[in-house]
């Protein structure tokens, strides 16, 4: 595949918005705390169209939410409704699988980045499920601030506070899940 450059040398307005929405995708789920335009490479198909390409992936799944932030949140793209296709793609994520083919391959996963893979799989299933677009689920994992914690640490604290002391992880991802449910019903 050919490099035309990165994201940083071209302005959003040629990229497709299911390319971006990949991106998106890729980056909700993995919490990335490193996105920016230039290290989203661009190269042409072979239909001519333009084709985004990630990398740089070392700041993937950390243990709190505390840096993600994404570029593309500014992209016009992103306040498009994700396609149909891509919802499908996001209802058949499964972090349990993921996890599981992590550690198949070697990789013993700490257990915050797991956390971390759980809980931002658990939103962007829940934010498409009801129709949210990539700007809002993005801005839920993003602070607006320095020192303004975002909607999803927000989620977690409140979980935490809720939490018996004791308790499994299980049952914190359960507390996770009914208060997201809450806090994105009062957003959708």
């Amino acid at each position: 595949m050919e490099n035309n450059g990165s994201c940083e040398d071209l302005g959003p307005s040629s990229f497709p918005v299911e390319e971006v929405h990949k991106i998106a995708v890729l980056d909700m789920r993995l919490a990335n705390a490193d996105r920016h335009a230039g290290n989203i490479l661009m190269s042409k198909g072979e239909d001519g169209q333009v084709e985004l390409i990630p990398i740089d992936h070392g700041y993937c799944l950390p243990d709190s939410f505390e840096d993600v932030t994404f570029d593309w949140l500014y992209w016009p793209q992103a306040r498009q409704p994700f396609s149909s296709e891509t919802i499908e793609y996001i209802k058949s994520l499964d972090a349990e699988e993921d996890i599981g083919l992590l550690k198949l391959y070697g990789w013993d996963i700490p257990l915050e980045s797991a956390r971390t893979l759980r809980i931002s799989t658990m939103l962007l299933k829940k934010g498409a499920e009801r129709g949210l677009t990539p700007f809002t689920i993005g801005n839920i994992m993003c602070r607006e601030t320095l020192n303004k914690e975002s909607v999803i640490e927000e989620i977690l604290q409140e979980a935490l506070d809720s939490k018996p002391p004791g308790s499994s992880e299980d049952s914190f991802l359960v507390s996770v899940s009914h208060v997201m449910d809450r806090r994105l019903d009062e957003i959708a």
